[in-house]
């Protein structure tokens, strides 16, 4: 793997032929929409295959990844053009593999609201170990407020990645509600109805793991949320799932602010499987892409499917 920075007077053509690939790849493995649009500084992934292959009629992607050895999961991360695994054509050329050899595993999460575009969800989920489904809500009293998520988790689980229940204490209108949060963090009696209510639908519905989104939380309840997902996370755990806990992207434990000082990064660490540091908030939505990080105890791999199929190298 090499990667090109983009100089002035550079074109596809010209970095292609100083690269030892093609114009094709470079804008196939960047997803670049127009590749004649090229912005200086601008850093590029090049990719050199060192395996092709040609589909022969009434081949499937599943029978030639057998015999070439490597994974389904691995085929369609390295042919990013497949966007339907069940759409391909005799003569079509496939990569099976890199001059460059992975050099770590690493676990990726992605996002997406149920609506989110099916095509670039496919052509995202090679490359996922998880699929966090954008948002559970929940009542005053610890009943969740339902989501369409029947199909993403179907399709989630058809590409080997482990679908994420994500429970945030959204409103209707799409802010957070420090007064829904606070009521559950400190009413016990809430708190059992929303674990019992999270743990039968993430059974019913086939998740995998538990994220728990609360933002703008008060300072004065940062105690007893650590505490509260302290006890998610044993339950959780005794069922065989696991729990992220989403953290504001602080800068030192005593940063002031609502977004932040609800968050004691200590507490949820020691409380949660898995911290995710929402890096992003220091973005918007016209400025550089941001990104989220996470930290953990915890390495855990792609779901198991009637393939047990683990999670590839990158």
């Amino acid at each position: 793997m090499q990667i090109y920075r983009v100089k002035k007077g550079d074109t596809l053509t010209k970095i292609a032929k100083a690269c030892r690939t093609t114009p094709y790849s470079l804008a196939l493995y960047n997803q670049l929409s127009n590749p004649d649009e090229l912005s200086v500084g601008q850093n590029l992934l090049v990719l050199n295959p060192s395996e092709v292959y040609y589909i022969k009629q009434g081949e499937t992607l599943a029978a030639i990844a057998e015999k070439k050895g490597i994974s389904f999961w691995k085929l369609l991360q390295n042919n990013p053009q497949i966007t339907n695994p069940d759409l391909i054509y005799p003569g079509q050329r496939l990569v099976i593999s890199f001059e460059d050899k992975p050099v770590k595993n690493m676990s990726v999460n992605g996002y997406a609201y149920p609506n989110i575009d099916r095509s670039l969800l496919r052509q995202t989920l090679p490359y996922l170990t998880y699929l966090t489904i954008f948002s559970y809500g929940f009542t005053p009293e610890g009943e969740l407020l339902k989501i369409d998520d029947t199909g993403l988790i179907a399709e989630a689980k058809k590409y080997g990645a482990g679908a994420i229940m994500l429970v945030s204490a959204l409103t209707e209108n799409g802010s957070f509600s420090n007064e829904l949060a606070s009521r559950l963090i400190n009413t016990p009696s809430t708190q059992a109805a929303f674990t019992e209510n999270v743990i039968q639908n993430m059974k019913e519905k086939g998740y995998i793991g538990l994220d728990m989104d609360f933002e703008f939380i008060y300072p004065e309840d940062a105690e007893a949320y650590a505490a509260l997902i302290s006890n998610l996370k044993k339950r959780l755990n005794e069922e065989g799932f696991f729990l992220f806990v989403a953290l504001a992207p602080k800068t030192s434990g005593n940063q002031p602010g609502l977004l932040y000082e609800g968050h004691n990064y200590y507490a949820l660490g020691a409380s949660s499987n898995v911290e995710l540091i929402m890096t992003y908030e220091w973005g918007y939505t016209y400025g550089p892409a941001g990104f989220k990080c996470y930290s953990s105890s915890l390495q855990p791999k792609r779901a198991k499917t009637s393939a047990d199929v683990a999670s590839e190298p990158v």
